[in-house]
């Protein structure tokens, strides 16, 4: 991954799960850090925090005083999602989009995508889609869909080869989410769940709620539910439901740009481990994926400064993917170093300029829930903090701006190990 592809994510992100009602916008947006508020978000996106129940109404933010973490939201005046139509929300890599009796294009963020369409993604790339009700669908790399329904009350995808990922907002009785694979239909009314296709078998997973599973309108429908998963061989089977493998627990410190790799405890019963990167918690633009047969997972060293969420699942022998375990790190930009002086504080130092101002933040959380220390308005590109009464691991990050009011995102930073006294 490279610098240009981090800079293109940050723009991708108009994925939210707070978006109204049939409404998606492809452009703009912004996720929710701990601390934000409408009038700050207004003012940094803006230039006029007095525009900030513009975000609330756009957003349907219920209540401003109770933003939560995560939450993405837009800005930019995107056109409305058509009733008949999806989204194309984020692109990372190459996907092509085929419509029947037209030739194929390369997909972009904005694209409509109509019933008949076809969506394929190549090697390393992902497609996330937003529906007229409010839910996300994911296609991850080496994979096609067909889009068999679209409209406020019916929502259908053909999974014609790899998987699709959905994030399913809750149903009203006369809804319906369904995807249909080769022997296999997946009706859903508000869940979180993959399907995917791989050598002759159909195999789901269910992380939230409940999923109705049959081979036929003839067959009785199967109850997947949260925690579980089906495999199913031939159409002749019966679908065979099974308990996932519970969520690894992280045995080793975050990634950093010295030791990107990370190390997670061994699951009971895994034959290898999936990880994926994403820069929103919901996981619906991620970045990349990979697989590994150990506990010893090595991550791409190639990721911008910024936050990300890192994903991981055990896979078990039928090679269903276990319930994921959730790890937030922050990847400093190069250049940002610490040192420790002689009297037990340390210096902080970054690559900066004599014409920006900066922020410098200081938190016992990689989130930077509560901070320690919020230097605003600097013009060094250093900054001394402690003595530390209390011992262990602190996280640093600093951001600038221009115009002495609004700062950007973090562009460095890094984490401090203090010794307990």
């Amino acid at each position: 991954m490279n610098r240009a592809l981090g800079r293109r994510v940050l723009c991708m992100l108009a994925l939210g799960l707070c978006a109204p009602f049939g409404y998606v916008a492809a452009q703009s947006s912004h996720v929710v850090r701990p601390g934000d508020t409408l009038w700050g978000i207004s003012g940094q996106h803006y230039r006029k925090p007095g525009r900030w129940p513009e975000i609330q109404q756009r957003n349907s933010v219920d209540e401003p005083r109770l933003l939560q973490p995560g939450t993405v939201l837009y800005f930019a005046d995107g056109r409305a999602l058509g009733e008949d139509e999806a989204m194309v929300l984020a692109v990372t890599g190459q996907a092509w989009q085929r419509r029947p009796g037209a030739p194929e294009v390369r997909v972009a963020a904005g694209a409509a995508v109509k019933v008949g369409d076809t969506l394929a993604t190549d090697a390393g790339s992902f497609v996330t889609l937003g529906l007229p009700d409010g839910s996300r669908s994911v296609i991850p790399s080496h994979s096609a869909i067909a889009l068999e329904a679209v409209d406020r009350r019916r929502i259908g995808f053909r999974l014609l080869d790899g998987s699709i990922e959905s994030q399913v907002r809750k149903q009203h009785p006369d809804q319906e989410f369904k995807i249909r694979s080769r022997s296999l239909v997946l009706s859903v009314r508000g869940t979180r769940f993959r399907v995917r296709a791989q050598d002759g078998q159909v195999v789901s997973e269910v992380l939230e709620g409940r999923v109705a599973a049959s081979q036929g309108s003839t067959q009785a429908e199967v109850s997947i539910e949260a925690g579980q998963g089906i495999v199913l061989g031939d159409a002749a089977d019966r679908p065979t439901v099974r308990a996932l493998l519970p969520a690894p627990q992280f045995a080793s410190q975050p990634p950093s740009a010295d030791s990107p790799g990370v190390e997670v405890t061994q699951v009971a019963g895994a034959q290898g481990y999936r990880w994926r990167i994403a820069q929103d918690e919901m996981f619906l633009a991620p970045l990349v994926e990979g697989d590994s047969a150990g506990t010893s997972l090595a991550l791409p060293t190639a990721l911008d400064a910024g936050f990300y969420h890192l994903q991981v699942a055990a896979v078990d022998e039928a090679r269903l993917e276990g319930m994921p375990g959730n790890l937030l790190f922050y990847m400093p930009q190069p250049g940002g170093t610490s040192q420790w002086k002689e009297d037990g504080r340390i210096e902080l130092r970054w690559a900066g300029s004599s014409a920006r101002n900066y922020r410098l933040e200081l938190s016992r959380d990689p989130d930077f829930a509560v901070l320690v220390t919020d230097q605003k308005g600097m013009q060094a590109s250093s900054a001394i903090v402690g003595p530390f009464v209390v011992g262990g691991r602190y996280h640093w990050r600093v951001s600038e701006t221009q115009d002495g009011e609004h700062y950007g995102p973090p562009f460095t930073g890094g984490s401090i190990d203090v010794p307990a006294r």
